[in-house]
């Protein structure tokens, strides 16, 4: 790689890593070219941003946005994951990838979350955690859940007395017409 293309790829790495609070670096190594393909396309959708730079390239990008990363992470292949908005949906997708005979394809080397420096085992335990959509629809179901039983019993009564008016208009018929 040319050293301009060089310095392209470490300023524009800085400017996507400056500011940002969670991200992975992980070793790809055990990925297959089509699984990737594929897996690019689904952590696309969900707003996961993912490349693999070459380390040293990667570990000056760190260092130009500010961050302070042991060199030994920067080591063998190394790739970059960021999303903006929830950790457990990137801890997840990375954590949780797995090939056909089921073993995990991504090495987590380490992990930012809401700013804060994580262990690749930390992670693990992150992903194993709901989603934001997940915890939100249950906080949903918790908060309509008393009101919804509130409901239920304000109509238990009138319901009941339907029943019972409608018990004596057939006893009523039911006299109207034995007399």
């Amino acid at each position: 790689m040319r050293k301009e293309k060089k310095a392209e790829v470490i300023k524009e790495m800085s400017e996507k890593l400056k500011g940002q609070k969670n991200l992975l670096l992980v070793d790809f190594s055990g990925i297959k070219a089509t699984d990737a393909a594929n897996f690019r396309k689904e952590i696309k959708r969900e707003g996961i941003f993912y490349r693999v730079v070459k380390g040293n390239l990667l570990r000056i990008a760190f260092k130009n946005a500010g961050f302070e990363v042991d060199d030994k992470y920067f080591e063998g292949p190394v790739a970059v994951a960021i999303h903006e908005n929830d950790p457990v949906v990137l801890a997840k997708k990375f954590v949780d990838f797995k090939d056909e005979e089921e073993k995990p394809v991504f090495k987590v080397k380490l992990g930012l979350v809401d700013g804060q420096w994580t262990s690749a085992k930390d992670i693990a335990r992150i992903a194993e955690l709901p989603s934001k959509e997940e915890l939100l629809s249950k906080l949903v179901y918790l908060l309509n859940s008393p009101i919804q039983r509130l409901v239920t019993v304000l109509e238990k009564p009138i319901k009941d007395f339907v029943v019972v008016l409608d018990q004596v208009k057939n006893k009523k018929e039911e006299a109207e017409k034995a007399a």
